[in-house]
Parts: C-alpha cells; structure tokens; sequence
C-alpha cells in the first residue's frame, strides 16, 4: 500500500475565490448564537463547500443549501483544500 502525506492549505472562507470547493476545518468565534445558525445551516467540520460569489456578500454552497454570510462570519470559517 502506498502511503502518501498530503499538506493541507488552511485559509478563511473569505479568501477562497469564486468556484473554488474546500473542507470545513474550524469555525473561529467566541459568539455561541453565530455557531449555532453556522451549524444549523450545515456548516460544519469536516463538510465540503464550494464558493459561487463573493460580491455583495460570500456566497456558497454546503450539501444541497446555499448560505450568505458577511466577510466577518466568512473570516471565522477555515477551510482546507
């Protein structure tokens, strides 16, 4: 079996670009009401996303939901891609 180490790149959801697709990795805030409406519109760790617009506001995609969030809230998510 061939074991190979793969490094990750871990970056704000505010920095991904339109059609890029990454993991969640950590949700970044001390705000426990954002965590809760982060989780209940699916944005977890270890869900995959993919960024459809970034202007007026970021935009993706988790599973079958698209989320808006401000650059604040996009700069609490990290990814990995």
């Amino acid at each position: 079996m061939n074991s190979e180490i793969k490094t990750n790149n871990i970056i704000a959801v505010s920095k991904l670009n339109k059609g890029d697709e990454a993991v969640v990795v950590e949700i970044k805030s001390e705000d426990d009401s954002v965590l809760r409406k982060l989780m209940a519109m699916g944005v977890l760790p270890g869900i995959k996303l993919k960024m459809l617009q970034r202007f007026p506001s970021f935009f993706f995609q988790v599973g079958y939901t698209k989320v808006a969030v401000d650059k604040e809230i996009a700069s609490m998510i990290y990814v990995s891609f």
